[in-house]
């Protein structure tokens, strides 16, 4: 999928700009709404297209940060509205992991709206979070301040390596790939210890 992405991409930048910019929204858009989409790697190669195809730095950034909060604050919106009902539906639990839902909710008692600026650093929890935000009724104008800044910050900063990277812009995209499975790791050895703690705890004190 990533090969074809990147095919379609710079044959599309060549071949039409204002049609560049179309792909380039839909693509931030799919990231928030469908997570499996690489939206990451998208958002790389923008900023190396920008600078080969001499697009309007401004431009892209704009574009992306747009498409990217515009549609994050249409899944706090829906989760907003429907509150735990969506969290039942069969697309909602096939595109997103509902399991966590729970853990999210005592996150956001904790820290609030702050929630959804860490979880952009946080491998495929970004979407659900906002969503949930929405179903647990985190305050409007505090989730959608977050929303915004966290995808400047987030796009600007990937869009920016990319045009500086150039022909070496893959690069930060495999050492992505790395952070996130070392992410992972260490999430999946925290949970572990924690349960080992858990029951130590339970056979100690009870």
């Amino acid at each position: 999928m990533e090969q074809l992405i990147i095919s379609f991409a710079k044959n599309i930048v060549n071949e039409n700009v204002l049609l560049s910019y179309l792909f380039f929204f839909v693509s931030q858009s799919l990231q928030v709404l469908f997570p499996p989409y690489p939206g990451d790697m998208v958002l790389i190669l923008e900023g190396y297209l920008s600078e080969i195809a001499h697009l309007n730095i401004f431009l892209v950034v704009t574009n992306a940060v747009v498409a990217t909060s515009s549609s994050s604050i249409f899944l706090y919106n829906i989760g907003r509205k429907k509150q735990e009902r969506i969290l039942h539906s069969k697309i909602i639990t096939f595109l997103f992991p509902t399991n966590k839902i729970e853990k999210l909710n005592k996150i956001f008692k904790k820290l609030g709206a702050w929630t959804i600026i860490l979880s952009k650093f946080i491998p495929g929890i970004f979407s659900l979070t906002v969503l949930s935000a929405g179903v647990f009724r985190v305050k409007r104008r505090f989730a959608y301040i977050s929303i915004v800044t966290i995808s400047f910050l987030h796009n600007f900063t990937l869009i920016i390596l990319g045009k500086k990277l150039g022909e070496n812009w893959q690069l930060i995209f495999k050492k992505m790939n790395e952070y996130n499975r070392y992410i992972i790791i260490i999430g999946i050895i925290s949970l572990i210890i924690y349960f080992i703690m858990l029951q130590l705890k339970k056979r100690l004190f009870d």
